[in-house]
């Protein structure tokens, strides 16, 4: 008998074999971890992952918005590649109530890179306790309300609102305490 085509077995084998090897090679690699974020919406969702309880985990945006990094406890994380639009923040303008419930522009302290001290044009931290910044944020036609604690973020269209839903969160949480 003369046969030309191979049997659904060797077929399956070969298949096997093949992944098996792809595992291997890929199990080899040893990539960066990488943090995408390419909205303000989801930044406390997609960097909370990445802490655990006792340490600072701090975003920072900087030189002109066109640079960005992520440190652990004040120091620079080199093994999490960051994919960030920083376009994101170039037009932002950022708020946050002082002590007379008086809404502010927030402006960010520097960050020392490289022996260099860069302007920081946004700042996100998660902190030790678990909590989180707590501002309002004006990127284009929207404002981002980020909640001191596990809260999503509150967007919205006019500053009031997102003024007025920083208080009622702030608000629920002091008197749920007492």
């Amino acid at each position: 008998m003369n046969r030309k085509a191979f049997t659904l077995f060797e077929l399956m084998v070969v298949v096997m074999i093949i992944g098996v090897v792809y595992a291997l090679v890929l199990g080899s690699f040893d990539p960066k971890k990488s943090i995408k974020i390419v909205t303000l919406e989801h930044i406390k969702e997609i960097l909370t992952p990445y802490w655990t309880k006792g340490i600072k985990l701090e975003l920072v945006i900087y030189d002109r918005c066109s640079k960005s990094e992520l440190l652990i406890n004040g120091k620079i994380k080199e093994d999490l590649e960051l994919d960030i639009n920083t376009n994101l923040f170039k037009d932002i303008k950022v708020y946050k109530q002082d002590r007379y419930n008086e809404e502010r522009k927030l402006i960010f302290s520097p960050i020392l890179v490289d022996k260099k001290l860069y302007k920081s044009c946004f700042r996100f931290t998660l902190f030790p306790n678990g909590s989180s910044s707590s501002y309002v944020v004006q990127s284009g036609k929207k404002y981002y309300t980020y909640f001191p604690y596990f809260e999503k973020t509150y967007v919205t269209n006019t500053l009031d609102d997102a003024i007025e839903a920083s208080q009622k969160k702030e608000f629920t949480k002091i008197t749920a305490h007492e």
